[in-house]
């Protein structure tokens, strides 16, 4: 406990238990720092780091009640006594989390209003930046869709009800076997990769969702350890994949979400090996504004026509290149999608499939 009351404290309510809010906000912080190249020793004598220099330690570990930061000193020596203090506090739905900074005015020597002047002109802006529409609406989309993460994402993308009808079309469209290599990029949570490793199968799964990443190994263990499947933490630009090493190539549901799909059609097309096969699966513009596009995301995703899909295709390479809209119904009725949702699926104009090859 400090022995006087913090410089700075920020209280938020979670409807969680303590321990659940702790495990969340350890995750999540885990995500966001190294997005931004902070690494983050998430335990007892831990540290965060940017590049190998510590900014802080971590001076106690409480799992569900406290975490203590204490951040390193400044350059000119003033902050020895700066820490970070995050607690759990049951309410009895739910719990409370408090942050509190403590040792903060040391950085800013004898001026008693330069620690509130430094809170409303650098804390506070940054809050409000992140209350803006847009701000939310990315947050949101990459969360949903774009970078999933978050406990309800988790649960989503283990086994996804609704993505199921274009993972049996691809499936049955490539009909794998023992003999093939697959890449899935853009793999969410791994269930294409565990239904497809029946065939016999070797594959990789590449997502830039580090949750992502962590679900589809722990879905897909036995294929992990038994070297069947390889999980990589990567963009779709930039494959960490040896050239010619794919019989085949798959992505679902995820090109409308790629900053540059050129460039990770070509990367995909460096994969193959020649004769390779790809499928890329894409919603149309059909959907925005329905369940299976609905704001934040429907206004922050591509939703390609079927000439250009083509086009991109060709660009990067590929030859024999053909676009699909197939009725998707009966690959709903396959997925056990509830009837309530069936119409979605229904007919074509929802969804293409890009079919190509990487000439031989």
């Amino acid at each position: 406990m400090e022995s006087s009351a913090p410089d700075v404290e920020i209280v938020y309510r979670a409807d969680q238990s303590p321990r659940e809010a702790f495990d969340a906000l350890v995750l999540e912080l885990e995500d966001s720092l190294g997005r931004s190249g902070i690494s983050f020793e998430a335990r007892t004598n831990g540290a965060m780091r940017l590049a190998d220099s510590p900014l802080c330690v971590v001076t106690q570990w409480e799992v569900g009640k406290e975490i203590a930061l204490h951040w390193l000193a400044m350059p000119w020596g003033q902050s020895k006594d700066a820490t970070i203090r995050i607690r759990f506090e049951s309410d009895g739905t739910g719990c409370r989390v408090r942050w509190s900074l403590s040792g903060w005015a040391g950085l800013f020597d004898s001026d008693p209003s330069a620690l509130p002047d430094w809170a409303a002109g650098e804390l506070l802006p940054g809050i409000f930046h992140r209350l803006l529409p847009d701000s939310i609406g990315e947050w949101a989309t990459d969360r949903m869709a774009r970078r999933p993460a978050g406990a309800r994402s988790r649960e989503v993308y283990r086994d996804p009800t609704y993505h199921w009808p274009n993972f049996w079309l691809i499936l049955d469209r490539l009909n794998l076997g023992p003999s093939d290599r697959l890449l899935e990029v853009g793999c969410g949570g791994g269930a294409f990769l565990k239904k497809a490793l029946e065939s016999g199968c070797s594959a990789t799964g590449v997502d830039h969702s580090p949750q992502m990443v962590a679900l589809t190994r722990e879905s897909n263990l036995d294929n992990v350890r038994s070297g069947r499947l390889t999980v990589v933490f990567a963009d779709a630009a930039r494959l960490p994949v040896d050239s010619a090493a794919f019989t085949c190539c798959v992505s679902t549901g995820a090109i409308g979400f790629f900053p540059d799909p050129l460039a990770a059609l070509r990367e995909m097309h460096r994969a193959l090996a020649p004769g390779g096969r790809l499928m890329v699966y894409a919603s149309t513009a059909v959907l925005r504004g329905t369940p299976a596009a609905a704001e934040p995301v429907a206004s922050r995703v591509h939703f390609f026509e079927g000439p250009e899909l083509a086009d991109l295709a060709r660009r990067a390479g590929f030859s024999a290149v053909r676009v699909e809209e197939p009725d998707m119904e009966p690959y709903a009725l396959r997925a056990g999608v509830p009837e309530e949702a069936l119409p979605l699926f229904r007919g074509t104009g929802g969804c293409f499939l890009l079919r190509a090859e990487k000439p031989g």
